[in-house]
């Protein structure tokens, strides 16, 4: 159903960005491609997954970034785990347990009238990569499990996999940037900042208010990494 990975080792006349997770914020994303990263054409703009759950407007995202390839920007999407609980939850639920699903996860729009996955929406899940592979990163929704005999090929880590340590000899030079698990701010500039091998991308752009885990005060931001200079490019959650 999915492809394994697809590998881009050509560089773009413009500059290479790459967004953690977006869960329904269809507001802040907007923000942050077009006044924030101010994209172009030029520009190649990666998605490393999650674009659905827990924000109000899922389908908005989703429709935005029809819009951007639509009109010639170069947009390459990653599948991420709540993409693949949606698809699942649709073939394995009966029709009361499925809505009880939309309904939690704030995505009965993604749905017809006969609760099967609207078709633009369904193909846009089916075609998107587990990773990407550039000529100088490793792009991933989740990770690498390097304790796998080939951890290239352990497609569930890639979804699902919360730390992992890294064999810096099967990297080859090249960085991993992923998103997955909310990560403070403070770590993701570290991260940055000591040109680490492993690059976390997802700030919990959805954790606004007092959280029973999580300081809300190191999240709610939608992240950006430039990956040619990596600076990081923040855009404060605007939803309402």
């Amino acid at each position: 159903m999915y492809q394994k990975h697809i590998k881009i080792l050509e560089k773009p006349q413009g500059k290479r960005f790459a967004i953690g997770d977006i869960h329904g914020c269809s507001k802040t994303f907007k923000a942050l491609v077009e006044d924030k990263i101010q994209l172009t054409k030029s520009d190649n703009l990666f998605l490393l997954g999650d674009y659905i759950d827990k924000g109000s407007d899922s389908t908005g995202v989703i429709d935005y970034i029809f819009y951007l390839q639509e009109n010639g920007y170069q947009v390459f999407p990653l599948l991420g785990n709540h993409e693949l609980n949606l698809l699942e939850a649709s073939q394995q639920y009966n029709e009361r347990t499925f809505k009880h699903f939309l309904r939690m996860n704030k995505n009965k729009d993604i749905v017809d009238e006969q609760m099967k996955i609207k078709p633009k929406y369904l193909e846009f899940f089916n075609s998107l990569p587990y990773y990407y592979e550039l000529e100088d990163y490793h792009l991933v929704h989740a990770g690498f499990d390097f304790r796998n005999p080939n951890p290239f090929q352990n497609h569930n880590a890639m979804l699902y996999i919360r730390r992992f340590e890294v064999k810096k000899e099967l990297l080859k030079g090249k960085k991993i940037v992923h998103g997955h698990q909310p990560t403070n701010l403070k770590a993701i500039q570290k991260s940055i900042a000591n040109n680490a091998s492993v690059i976390p991308l997802d700030n919990g752009c959805t954790y606004t208010k007092p959280h029973k885990i999580f300081d809300y005060n190191q999240l709610g931001n939608l992240c950006c990494l430039n990956l040619d200079s990596l600076e990081l490019i923040i855009q404060e959650n605007i939803e309402k």
